[in-house]
């Protein structure tokens, strides 16, 4: 049944198709809201359709009123009172098997997902291959969990925004971007009637700038040859700001009339007199986006050839009419639902918003990719905070910058939308740590360090009298820095920005290897009764065998503990394979075998705490050994097995 949804009302597609509701509603007491349904005046039907459900005894024609009522309401974007009455549908057994579904997509849209889940699987059981029930569930998944968060910052643009009354679709003038076009319901006329569609004013193109003092000016009506007594709305911009593409809707209150899109060029800071833009044989063109280079116009169109609901098209200029033949964009990015306002990158990749796309609940924004191996699109969910459980679309970007406005109707219980700014702040990563002696675990400041990246930096960073140190990362950028101090083996470690999508400050404390005594290298810990190396023992011993690799005249023996692990016999077995991994791993980065030995100990020489193990576990003083007696004094299970843990080490001792 081809009837619009709200957002095609409020955006400038009104379908309003002449369709007959299959048996529904025929009572002549209800024909007036029969008639201003079928004519689209959803708001007016609505009012309507109440009157006459009061009046009604009959349940089964109860539970059709309720479905058309939910439809007025979702339809004009009012989830909430719109799960009511389909609720009441399905409770009733109203025939329209969509009823279950379209209650899944509004329970979903009022963030009930434990209702909206059980609604889909409810309608599955009736139309089990049903793709948008299928994703409907999956998005309840994806709200739950929040798996989609990113970094962007969302603001309303309060200077342009009407809260009364939607604004939306807002795209740029220029490459200055100090100049916007969007539409709006605003009823600033005192004999301006509000729509019978959604409750609100038509809709206008409305024309707001920038400022000397960097400020939105109040919005300005565009000229009477763009703006009509009919509804105008959705305008894209060529990428040279001469043309402006947008949607006009002809309607009267008796018979439909047709969604068109239309073409003005300014000449002059003048507009000059639209053409329409005949395209396609259909009652719905509309949502026009024009490519970068002016060679290809995607568009919204329900012509036959589609994947079901609104189909995103293009068209390559050129042919008859100055357009080729429409294009379907294909099944990966169109759906059984409906996609919605497409734009277009200087890039190539697609934006637009859909309803059956997995996504947090009404309309959601996407970007679509082309894959050249594949040769086909990818489609990513912009995720939140650009989209929520509200209906979120008509995004336009500051070129290739990440940041721009979008519109949408989150945190309104009557479906107003507003214009929202976004931005993607830019990555920060840093670097800091401290320069300590493993020895006595004092800082040391006399120590030369220098910072290297694939981005072009080679840097001397300070060591302040702390033994502290710090430095800002690029984006992108591998790093190496080195560490030098007389008396001390030098010291070199690998960083990497490379991938990250979140800001990190990287952490790194460094142990100076001093040239005598035994070294113990942190994180090299095993769990009890083990003797397999974990990721962060591997790490420690990748980097001692690149300090290995710069001072090869360094001999090693290395010691394994253990604590509180089986008999003194049995306790020796076990660290002596804690040394041989050790010394395996070690063999397999490239360090001699003659520079290498390994000894099991058992637990016979307990760690004496250090002043910096001291500070990290509070139950325990600098000084003291971690002797069995002792850690079995230590109160709390926990604190036991921190100690030993502290015991189940590895020492490496340097030869002569």
């Amino acid at each position: 049944m081809p009837i619009i949804n709200k957002k095609e009302i409020s955006f400038i597609i009104i379908l309003l198709t002449v369709t007959l509701l299959s048996g529904c509603i025929g009572s002549s007491k209800i024909g007036n809201a029969n008639k201003a349904y079928l004519i689209g005046e959803y708001d007016r039907a609505a009012t309507q359709f109440k009157k006459a459900y009061r009046k009604e005894k009959n349940k089964y024609t109860k539970g059709e009123i309720s479905y058309y009522m939910g439809e007025c309401y979702r339809k004009t974007n009012k989830a909430r009172k719109a799960t009511m009455h389909y609720a009441r549908a399905v409770r009733y057994n109203y025939e329209m098997a969509d009823a279950g579904l379209y209650l899944g997509d509004c329970y979903l849209a009022s963030q009930k997902y434990e209702e909206a889940i059980e609604a889909y699987e409810e309608y599955l059981q009736k139309e089990p291959l049903d793709k948008r029930a299928q994703n409907g569930i999956a998005s309840c998944k994806i709200a739950m969990k929040d798996s989609l968060e990113t970094r962007y910052t969302v603001t309303k643009l309060k200077k342009i925004n009407n809260t009364r009354y939607s604004d939306f679709s807002p795209g740029y003038a220029s490459s200055d971007y100090d100049q916007i076009y969007y539409s709006s319901m605003r009823t600033e006329k005192k004999k301006r009637k509000k729509s019978r569609i959604t409750g609100q004013g038509g809709s206008n193109i409305y024309m707001a700038k920038i400022d000397a003092k960097g400020e939105w000016t109040d919005p300005e009506l565009l000229d009477e040859t763009i703006n009509t007594e009919f509804d105008e709305g959705s305008a894209t911009m060529s990428g040279n700001g001469k043309e402006m593409y947008f949607t006009r809707c002809r309607y009267d209150n008796e018979m439909a009339r047709s969604a068109e899109m239309y073409m003005v060029s300014r000449s002059g800071g003048k507009w000059g007199e639209p053409t329409q833009i005949k395209i396609a044989d259909s009652l719905l063109v509309a949502h026009p986006a024009i490519s970068a280079d002016g060679e290809t116009l995607y568009f919204v169109s329900d012509m036959p050839g589609g994947y079901g609901g609104k189909d995103i098209w293009k068209a390559k200029k050129g042919g008859e009419g100055g357009w080729g033949e429409p294009v379907n964009m294909g099944n990966v990015i169109n759906t059984a639902g409906d996609e919605l306002f497409p734009s277009v990158r200087t890039d190539g990749s697609l934006y637009f918003s859909s309803t059956s796309h997995v996504g947090y609940g009404g309309l959601d924004i996407y970007r679509a990719v082309f894959n050249e191996d594949k040769q086909d699109w990818e489609i990513f969910n912009l995720g939140r905070p650009i989209n929520s459980e509200a209906d979120d679309f008509g995004i336009a970007f500051k070129g290739m910058e990440e940041a721009g406005l979008f519109s949408s109707s989150r945190g309104s219980s009557k479906g107003v939308d507003n214009i929202y700014e976004f931005s993607l702040p830019k990555l920060e990563f840093g670097l800091k740590g401290q320069v300590y002696s493993q020895k006595t675990d004092d800082p040391i400041t006399d120590a030369y360090m220098r910072l290297i990246g694939t981005d072009g930096t080679n840097v001397k960073l300070n060591i302040r009298n702390d033994g502290s140190f710090g430095a800002k990362l690029s984006p992108q950028t591998e790093y190496v820095f080195m560490v030098a101090s007389k008396g001390y083996f030098n010291y070199k470690h690998k960083l990497s920005t490379v991938g990250l999508g979140n800001n990190k400050e990287f952490e790194v404390e460094v142990g100076m290897m001093p040239m005598e005594d035994a070294i113990v290298l942190k994180n090299i810990n095993f769990e009890k009764d083990q003797f397999d190396l974990n990721n962060n023992s591997q790490q420690e011993l990748d980097r001692l065998a690149m300090i290995l690799g710069m001072n090869k005249e360094i001999v090693l023996e290395i010691v394994a503990h253990s604590s509180g692990e089986g008999t003194g016999s049995e306790a020796i077995v076990l660290t002596q394979k804690r040394a041989q991994s050790v010394m395996d791993y070690l063999m397999k980065k490239g360090i001699p075998t003659e520079r290498l030995s390994a000894k099991g100990v058992g637990d016979s020489e307990p760690i004496t705490v250090s002043k910096r193990q001291a500070r990290k576990y509070k139950f325990i003083d600098e000084g003291t050994i971690l002797s069995p007696r002792f850690i079995r004094q230590i109160r709390g299970k926990s604190n036991k097995e921190a100690a030993h843990k502290l015991n189940r080490r590895i020492e490496f001792k340097i030869m002569d």
